[in-house]
């Protein structure tokens, strides 16, 4: 009887599923991703998408690129096969249509034998006065922003569910935390990834998906580099005041990221190093805030 009482607890407790085995590993073991399967929407491009690919595969992770332009993916799948060694299958797809998105999730995981980790990165976002967005600029946020996140993770738990096991990462904003003029839509888009995310997490984690995200603050791809120095027209200029406006006011390491900056935390959201995470949205912003 006492044996059967103790088993009980064992169980109730789940002292039967703690990570044992990685009490004396180092951390860099429990990041190690070799032989897990990646998917990365958005990852054609040359910002965070494609730094979250290298940041993975450098890890070990075989990786499905997905994304709207074959030529891009499929040079960009090549770079990184070539440079880390790992397998990578460019996928093309409209992440905002729902069937081509269930599609790409299904076609990654056959070409990679499997799929253990969705990399959810969709954004397409008009920014302005609120009072100037027209009813498409507002679904268009609204569907870039948020609506296809939903498709992108209603997509991999078709694949997650029945084998019990995988983990989604969503790719937020910080803007979902704080309030920003000319980014009214976009921002309340993001609150609601947050929201998403914590809510999947509450359904998923006991059926055995874990649910997590990423909000990274202001970043700077390769190809802004260019006009933040020397702005060449109107847009241009505002754009870099916006973001010397935010850095000098409400970013407090004063300065922008790179989109690996970004990709690291990424990294460690997907490997077992965070299994003990669960529907939380982190925050990789240089500390930014408002008042």
């Amino acid at each position: 009887m006492l044996q059967d009482e103790a088993q009980d607890w064992v169980a109730k407790l789940g002292l039967d599923r703690l990570p044992k085995h990685t009490v004396d590993q180092r951390v860099t073991e429990v990041m190690d991703l070799t032989g897990r399967k990646a998917l990365v929407t958005g990852a054609g491009g040359e910002g965070l998408g494609h730094a979250i690919a290298n940041r993975l595969a450098g890890l070990g992770a075989d990786i499905a690129l997905v994304g709207r332009t074959p030529e891009t993916l499929e040079r960009r799948a090549k770079e990184i096969a070539e440079r880390w060694g790992v397998k990578t299958v460019p996928v093309r797809a409209d992440v905002s249509d729902w069937d081509q998105v269930h599609r790409a999730v299904q076609e990654s995981r056959d070409a990679l034998d499997g799929f253990d980790i969705m990399i959810n990165n969709p954004v397409n976002v008009v920014a302005g006065p609120f009072e100037n967005h027209t009813k498409d600029d507002i679904d268009t946020t609204v569907h870039g922003s948020l609506t296809m996140m939903m498709y992108g993770a209603h997509a991999a738990l078709e694949v997650m569910l029945p084998q019990g096991a995988g983990k989604i990462i969503n790719i937020g904003a910080v803007g979902g935390r704080i309030q920003q003029r000319g980014l009214v839509v976009y921002n309340s888009c993001k609150s609601g990834v947050v929201g998403f995310t914590r809510n999947l997490a509450h359904e998923m984690a006991p059926r055995g998906v874990n649910v997590l995200a990423c909000a990274p603050g202001i970043m700077i791809k390769p190809s802004m580099m260019e006009y933040l120095q020397r702005p060449t027209n109107e847009r241009e200029h505002a754009a870099r005041d916006s973001i010397v406006e935010s850095i000098e006011n409400y970013v407090q390491l004063g300065r922008a990221a790179l989109p690996e900056e970004v990709a690291n935390m990424v990294a460690f959201l997907a490997g077992d190093a965070a299994d003990y995470m669960c529907g939380q949205t982190i925050d990789v912003a240089g500390g930014q805030w408002m008042n």
